[in-house]
């Protein structure tokens, strides 16, 4: 009984979050390479002295950008301003500049106030001798949020910047914004010719470019067709003037050469109307009706149309699909908040949705078998589109909108949870072209991770300038269960060594000796460690000792310690447990909140200590386990499958009220689900 009952409580988690997450696809938009984009940093570059080099002393320019909020919140944002900037939203004044952050160009942060749906954000800047324009968007690198430009053209991401103006509108309604004067100008299709020199202006004259475009008819039709180019309707070659089409959609796909604009008119034959042609991805709603790909110095006849990953041209060089007009493109989007992702948490939830695969895959045959294709899904979506992103980042900008850990890859969280999970996965289930992937992850935390004089790591160099120079708990589990798992998959077990030797350098700075129990974080700005036992970072650490012992050869030299160092650990968190079953957001702190992921990860690594002989006194242990995921099922889980109780993502605070009082849970986060079922994976085993 009390297996079916970890089982029911499995089932119950996962049913509820493949329901909401269980598939997913990208989302395809234009992109102009002008004017004002996302860089590297993420943030969005308007520099007014440069794109509006006329404007006068004194004048204004209105930046204008769309966001779209799925409910009313707050969006926390930021602005280095260049000269005075105002910041009105949906309208209203929301903060302005200073004459400190105008001076230095330094940041200041300003929590807009958002409403469901769509909002207008306005930012008004000043020209003065001392600068014109701003940086501006996310607080923190790598946070991808993003915005878009306003009708007609709002299927686009980026901002409008308005003509100089003499001065700021009184009313910032759509109606007086939509009176002004913007850049860029929206491409608008001017007759049935796509000029190739204004989107391929380096290619060799006679080089060949892949075009295709779509057409939908209501019902059969004899067309007249007119093209100066090789054409292919359905993959079939027209070589008549007139042919009869089907009802329904069609693709057309041409084979042109440059130093000509391409012709191509499609017209009923019987009434010479015009049959709209439209974009393949993006449909109906925008003026860009061709894809684009090129040059090619060879007919390129085997070339195969696909939406994902970027091709190679004649220069050797990836390129990915070009739209009509100047510096336009087509620009893939992620905005399937968890599926198709690349990150730590979600990493930790994969993690859990295979163990329950093998759970289940002979008590309910049916569920492991949808998770097993969820999981295929989900990782060959990351994998298919990494190509992509790194094509993204080095020829639009910096900032992607798929994978954007790993094409701005500076911490062990980018990389080493999700890969790690990917490599467990491959075990049992087909995934194909990871191995780029994993030698990219194997050579960062190998090769490029910043490490102290003694080779533990640390963090400093990132994009989140908060984490400078801190070594965080968090990072065992970032790392070590990938270099477990990459030790066998490359064959050098030299990988183990490093996994081992970082329990030892993370010890030596965070380890309290009198309560055996983990700091949060050691600041090496500070010379100090936070003092903080918060709860997820110790799970982390036991959890991922777990991870090692399990896979370390008995005689290893350090196995023996690091032994030691488990029991030391459980023996410290075990007294913290409290009646419940529970464990503690601080676990030292007991008026903090109970917190699901930690418990679910100390019942993980109590069961692997007792079903793997690690305790000298196991029955401690066992009992911690069982009382713990008791505890889960009563306080973290109900019949819906929610999980409640699950700290958000932390930073960190030499104060214990920052973790209780502001660091809050929130309902069904990723950071837990994954770790709960491994929980009651382990329970179940430990029966």
């Amino acid at each position: 009984m009390a297996q079916a009952t970890e089982v029911q409580a499995a089932q119950a988690i996962i049913t509820r979050f493949l329901s909401q997450h269980g598939k997913g696809s990208c989302t395809f938009r234009p992109f102009f390479k002008r004017g004002i984009y996302r860089r590297e940093n993420y943030r969005y570059l308007a520099d007014l002295s440069h794109l509006l080099p006329d404007a006068e002393l004194g004048s204004f320019s209105c930046i204008w950008g769309t966001y779209a909020a799925e409910q009313a919140m707050s969006l926390r944002f930021a602005l280095n301003p260049f000269g005075p900037v105002k910041i009105y939203v949906n309208g209203k004044l929301s903060g302005s500049s200073d004459i400190f952050s105008e001076r230095y160009r330094s940041k200041q942060i300003f929590d807009l106030e958002l409403q469901q749906g769509t909002n207008d954000l306005v930012l008004a800047c000043e020209c003065t001798s001392g600068g014109f324009g701003c940086e501006f968007g996310t607080w923190v690198g790598k946070l991808d949020y993003y915005f878009l430009m306003p009708s007609p053209m709002q299927e686009s991401e980026g901002v409008w910047y308005s003509h100089p103006l003499d001065a700021v509108p009184e009313h910032l309604d759509e109606t007086s914004l939509r009176s002004l004067d913007w850049y860029p100008e929206p491409f608008v299709r001017e007759g049935n010719e796509v000029d190739l020199a204004q989107i391929f202006p380096l290619a060799p004259e006679g080089s060949y470019v892949v075009m295709t475009t779509s057409l939908t008819l209501e019902q059969s039709t004899w067309c007249t067709i007119g093209s100066n180019a090789e054409l292919l309707v359905d993959g079939v070659q027209i070589m008549q003037e007139s042919v009869e089409l089907a009802a329904g959609t069609h693709q057309l796909t041409l084979y042109a050469k440059t130093g000509k604009p391409v012709l191509l008119s499609i017209q009923d034959a019987r009434t010479n109307e015009v049959v709209k042609l439209y974009n393949p991805v993006l449909g109906t709603e925008t003026a860009h009706s061709f894809l684009l790909a090129g040059p090619f110095d060879e007919h390129p006849r085997e070339f195969v149309i696909q939406y994902l990953k970027p091709f190679v041209t004649s220069t050797g060089a990836l390129d990915f699909w070009h739209l009509e007009g100047e510096a336009a493109y087509l620009r893939i989007y992620n905005e399937n908040l968890l599926f198709g992702h690349w990150n730590y948490p979600l990493g930790v939830t994969l993690y859990g949705l295979v163990e329950s695969e093998r759970m289940l895959k002979e008590l309910d045959e049916e569920l492991s078998h949808t998770i097993h294709h969820y999981l295929v899904q989900h990782i060959q979506t990351s994998i298919d589109t990494y190509a992509y992103g790194m094509w993204d980042k080095q020829t639009l900008g910096g900032a992607t909108a798929v994978h954007h850990l790993m094409t701005s890859l500076d911490s062990l969280d980018d990389c080493g949870s999700f890969a790690s999970t990917l490599l467990e996965v491959a075990k049992d289930h087909e995934l194909n072209g990871y191995e780029p992937l994993m030698e990219v992850v194997g050579h960062y935390i190998s090769k490029e991770q910043p490490r102290l004089s003694d080779g533990t790591f640390f963090r400093t160099a990132l994009m989140h300038e908060f984490h400078e120079n801190t070594m965080w708990v968090d990072d065992l589990y970032m790392s070590v269960p990938f270099l477990c798992r990459y030790a066998h998959y490359s064959g050098d077990a030299s990988h183990l060594d490093d996994a081992a030797h970082q329990f030892f350098g993370f010890a030596k700075y965070l380890y309290m000796e009198e309560e055996q129990l983990m700091s949060h974080v050691y600041d090496f700005d500070r010379n100090l460690a936070t003092g903080i036992p918060w709860g997820r970072g110790n799970g982390w650490v036991l959890f991922s000792l777990s991870e090692l012992l399990m896979v370390l050869d008995d005689t290893h030299p350090k196995r023996p310690a690091l032994l030691d160092l488990f029991c030391k650990l459980s023996e410290g968190y075990l007294r913290l447990q409290d009646e419940q079953g529970m464990f503690h957001q601080v676990l030292n702190y007991p008026q903090s909140y109970q917190e699901s992921s930690c418990t679910a990860m100390f019942a993980c690594a109590f069961s692997r200590g007792v079903r793997f002989g690690w305790y000298d006194e196991p029955k401690p242990y066992r009992l911690g386990c069982i009382k713990a995921c008791d505890g889960l099922k009563e306080m973290a889980l109900d019949v819906d499958g929610h999980v409640w109780g699950v700290c958000r993502g932390s930073e960190f605070s030499c104060s214990k009220h920052y973790y209780a009082e502001q660091l809050l849970p929130r309902l069904d986060d990723t950071h837990g689900i994954g770790i709960i079922l491994l929980a009651l994976c382990e329970r179940a085993k430990l029966s």
